[in-house]
């Protein structure tokens, strides 16, 4: 008998970070999130169906070490990629101008993907969690 396919209800992504203080103030002015708060060292962000809990180290191994995890912060190595889709070419050039500015790093400037056709940018936050910012260029005919 085959699997029948999961029925999520939520999807929460929890990622662990060293300083709460630093983290948030970085979400905050980088990515806007200016009403995000921290609870019992956790930073809750809601993104289009997807919940990010930026967990302070010792609340994320509360849960990872159920599992016989310790909690890795990933530093100048991506384990992950976190995608999105922005509005405008504008946004993700704001992005990449403030993320250096609040603690986090740009490896370069946005540019093109000829693969994927959009115009395209990362940031890395202060603990090194790795996003992909991708203005989806609109598709001409013929393309």
């Amino acid at each position: 008998m085959e699997p029948s396919q999961a029925k999520i209800r939520t999807t929460v992504l929890c990622l662990p970070v060293s300083d709460p203080d630093r983290t948030l103030a970085y979400y905050r002015n980088v990515f806007g999130y200016r009403d995000a708060e921290i609870e019992e060292g956790i930073i809750a962000l809601e993104l289009p169906n997807l919940s990010l809990f930026l967990m302070e180290k010792d609340a994320f191994e509360t849960y990872s070490r159920k599992a016989g995890r310790d909690a890795q912060l990933p530093g100048a190595n991506a384990g992950m990629a976190i995608s999105c889709a922005m509005e405008t070419r504008e946004a993700v050039d704001a992005m990449l101008e403030a993320a250096p500015m609040h603690g986090g790093s740009v490896p370069g400037k946005a540019a093109m993907d000829e693969m994927s056709g959009g115009y395209t940018g990362y940031v890395s936050d202060p603990d090194g969690h790795l996003w992909e910012l991708v203005f989806p260029e609109p598709r001409t005919e013929g393309s």
